[in-house]
């Protein structure tokens, strides 16, 4: 009869399965909660936020995003387009912007009543025999009949032409009563879809929006902006100090390049879209305070029929000596509001603006598209009437530069 010799299980080795064990159905745990975040979560919700009202409490109005690939809308409205030309329509996509187009439309109409010639589509313009698009691209968004000389389009002179892009796409605004006014531009759009739309769609239309050069569908968000009644512009990149420690934007600006170099790149910029009434710097430090390389620049801005704006990020700048010497419509930011996104220091810079409007008749700012801007902006904006200041497009304030001269800046330390 054998002997069986009963042991008591080793600590270490009982330890040593439970704690493997448990790893284990920690890992399998933390992983499927991941996988599930991962294919059914908000990619917007990964980082920290602030919750801020940026709409009305009706939920329908919040805007709704695209679920469509990009380019979606632009292939539906082209074949839309197609479809109503090929019935006889004349198609128009020119947005609300308070701007009477009669004109070029009517034209446009009395033209193809005449002739049974028709043109083609392309990026939502027509193009009519004898025509190039990039002719089409110069004279604008209106239809073109071929009487347009884009040659002519600038007049020389202290006032802008009727016929340039920035009094073409500009926003109808009128101030007989001579008010100070505040205008603001809020930059850096078409990078994040949801701050785009909110921007688009929950601040007034006189608030202008300048789209970043990296933006995808630029076209695309340009057109959405211009239909809820916003002038646009485009940011045009340039060389900081630290160029050499960042991803150059391909069409940067630089100091060293010749200016038709510099030339060619804006142009290509300038190419993504029409649409716009000027451009605004994109950094551009290092760039700013060579006159000789920011000259040429702005010279070809004012053949272009276009305004420039600068942001309000910059120390040292040419930019509004250039622009005064070539007659070139230019706004300079009196703050940029939300340097520092925090709510004390928007307020603090808004007083500021409402300040230089008063004393100067007046005042430009600066924002991104921060949640907490955008909330506050929707407190401050109304009350400005009862201030007596209007909200003015930029447009306003550019060409106010041109008959008033260079209004007076005034600047708080961004740094405190």
């Amino acid at each position: 009869m054998s002997a069986r010799i009963t042991r008591d299980p080793s600590p270490f080795r009982s330890g040593l399965v439970h704690s493997a064990f448990g790893a284990f159905v920690l890992t399998f745990a933390l992983g499927s909660t991941a996988l599930g975040i991962h294919m059914t979560g908000d990619a917007d919700d990964a980082s920290p936020t602030v919750r801020m009202a940026l709409f009305d409490d009706a939920p329908s109005d919040a805007p709704q995003l695209n679920p469509r690939l990009p380019g979606y809308q632009a292939a539906i409205g082209f074949a839309q387009a197609e479809a109503e030309q090929t019935a006889g329509t004349v198609q128009t996509d020119e947005p609300d912007l308070g701007v009477e187009y009669g004109a070029a439309v009517r034209m446009a109409a009395s033209a193809s009543s005449e002739t049974t010639t028709s043109g083609i589509r392309i990026n939502g313009k027509t193009v009519l025999p004898g025509q190039t698009f990039s002719q089409i691209t110069q004279i604008g968004d209106s239809v073109a009949t071929g009487i347009a000389n884009p040659a002519a389009m600038v007049q020389v002179g202290a006032d802008v032409s009727d016929s340039s892009p920035l009094a073409r796409n500009a926003r109808a605004f009128s101030n007989p009563e001579a008010k100070p006014t505040i205008s603001l531009i809020v930059g850096g759009l078409g990078i994040n879809r949801t701050r785009t739309r909110a921007a688009i769609s929950s601040l007034p239309p006189e608030v202008t929006l300048s789209f970043a050069p990296t933006a995808e569908n630029l076209s695309g968000w340009v057109r959405e902006a211009r239909r809820a009644g916003h002038e646009i512009l485009i940011e045009v990149p340039m060389e900081p100090y630290d160029y050499g420690r960042q991803r150059p934007h391909a069409n940067v600006m630089q100091v060293a390049v010749s200016a038709d170099k510099n030339k060619q790149r804006l142009g290509r910029v300038l190419a993504q879209t029409p649409g716009y009434i000027g451009v605004m710097n994109y950094q551009g430090a290092k760039f700013a305070t060579e006159a000789a390389a920011v000259q040429p620049i702005m010279a070809d801005l004012r053949e272009q029929g276009l305004a420039f704006f600068e942001d309000g990020s910059l120390i040292r700048s040419t930019f509004s000596d250039s622009a005064r010497q070539v007659g070139l419509p230019f706004g300079k930011a009196t703050a940029w509001i939300d340097a520092r996104p925090e709510a004390d220091e928007i307020s603090q810079q808004l007083m500021l603006l409402e300040t230089t409007a008063l004393e100067n008749g007046a005042a430009l700012g600066t924002a991104m598209p921060f949640p907490v801007t955008f909330d506050i902006l929707q407190e401050w904006l109304p009350t400005l009437e009862e201030k007596g200041i209007l909200l003015a497009p930029a447009s306003y304030h550019a060409k106010r530069s041109l008959r008033a001269g260079q209004v007076r800046q005034a600047s708080l330390d961004s740094q405190g």
